[in-house]
């Protein structure tokens, strides 16, 4: 896996943490501990996402109107780099690992 995937697989693995832990403090708002894991990996979220942008472009158009030029239209799209195999399932192949995909 190259260098953006990894930070990508890194962001969609902080992200599904910070949703796991958001649905917890909806129910146990008080526990510290979560709190601060919470915040910690908001933290890394944001460190991570801001690393990917700066070093392959915006990952959301919001992220594309940060300068004198409209950056969302820049190349590589996401899909430019997938393989056919990759895109013929539709949106349930994406961002799997090959190992875990489905089999046609």
């Amino acid at each position: 896996m190259d260098g953006k995937n990894e930070l990508l697989e890194q962001i969609r693995a902080t992200d599904f943490a910070l949703i796991e832990l958001n649905l917890f403090l909806d129910t146990h708002p008080s526990d510290e501990n979560a709190l601060k894991d919470f915040r910690m990996l908001a933290e890394t979220r944001e460190k991570l996402y801001r690393q990917f942008t700066q070093k392959y472009g915006p990952l959301k158009a919001v992220d594309g109107a940060t300068s004198d030029c409209w950056l969302w239209i820049n190349d590589p799209w996401p899909w430019d780099q997938m393989k056919w195999e990759e895109l013929k399932g539709g949106m349930a192949n994406v961002g799997l690992r090959q190992e875990n995909r489905v089999s046609d």
